[in-house]
């Protein structure tokens, strides 16, 4: 399922099911190895500028020329922090590291509910507030309801004993620091304390990133993109990744995003009037890896 290459398999390959982010790493090496992917590390990005129908991308070390840009910088360090205090989830390196008896975690669904298992283990009584919560979302698509692996996981903690608490329909507006003690403030009217600083889960937030700013256009927190996942403000710039919307369609997970490669390749290799290779598309539709149909993307289950 988290494969990104036609053939390959990172489950196979380490014989685990839900890899650990460093296992996961080293099968992206296997991959961009057995490719032969020209990769340049340690290289950050500072701006993208247009010339001549030619665009150049100015990094710390060299400056390179491209006709076409996918932009595949990912969302995860651009966490959506809206309240001046609070431990964004993905700025926690180790949960064990945080202290206190009681805990209060903001947001629902799937980095809440991971939060809330890794600190009810240490036996702390865990508080989560929410507007709404993937728990029994009536959407079977997985990029709005809870992952059956996460639900598994808290159903074993509860049966195990873990303090979690619900309570939906809670949207925090602030978070105050007085004495000693954290008072989060909801729209409404109910204000939570807590001694140790809450655990923020509202997700992330691309539009944050310089480059997203640069090279597409936003509107209401979210990137514009034409059907075909092209910038509408500069032309063969594409957004691949988790980040990518249209409509009901999130393409949140690594099987949804990684259906779209292979479509893109197609459109550089149509606008540079390369041959189209029939069998090989169908290869890769056959491996589910070539999504040109949003509505493919819709979830409908009636049990």
């Amino acid at each position: 399922m988290n494969a990104i290459a036609k053939d390959t398999s990172p489950a196979f390959t380490f014989s685990e099911e839900h890899l650990f982010g460093e296992t996961y790493a080293d099968y992206l090496a296997l991959v961009a190895h057995y490719y032969d992917l020209d990769i340049t590390i340690n290289t950050n990005v500072s701006r993208v500028t247009h010339e001549n129908g030619v665009y150049k991308i100015i990094t710390n070390n060299d400056t390179y020329t491209a006709d076409y840009i996918l932009v595949a910088t990912g969302d995860f360090s651009f966490p959506y922090q809206p309240f001046n205090y609070g431990h964004h989830y993905s700025e926690v390196d180790d949960f064990t590291q945080l202290k206190g008896n009681d805990l209060t975690i903001i947001g629902g669904n799937e980095s809440a509910f991971d939060a809330a298992i890794h600190l009810s283990k240490d036996g702390a009584n865990v508080s989560i507030y929410t507007t709404s919560t993937g728990l029994n979302e009536a959407y079977a698509d997985p990029s709005k309801h809870l992952s059956p692996f996460t639900h598994r996981r808290l159903h074993d903690a509860v049966r195990q004993g873990a303090h979690i608490e619900m309570n939906v329909v809670y949207r925090a507006k602030q978070i105050l620091f007085h004495e000693g003690e954290y008072y989060i403030h909801f729209e409404n009217g109910y204000t939570a304390t807590s001694l140790s600083e809450p655990i923020i889960a509202t997700s992330f937030d691309v539009t944050q990133n310089p480059l997203i700013q640069q090279l597409f256009k936003i509107r209401h927190q979210g990137v514009q993109l034409t059907e075909l996942d092209e910038s509408t403000r500069y032309p063969n710039i594409f957004l691949i990744g988790a980040t990518v919307c249209h409509d009901e369609a999130i393409l949140c997970y690594i099987y949804k995003f990684r259906a779209r490669f292979a479509v893109l390749a197609s459109i550089l290799r149509s606008r540079e009037g390369l041959p189209e290779k029939s069998a090989l598309i169908e290869t890769y539709k056959k491996s589910n890896m070539f999504l040109d149909d949003y509505s493919c993307c819709e979830v409908d289950c009636t049990c």
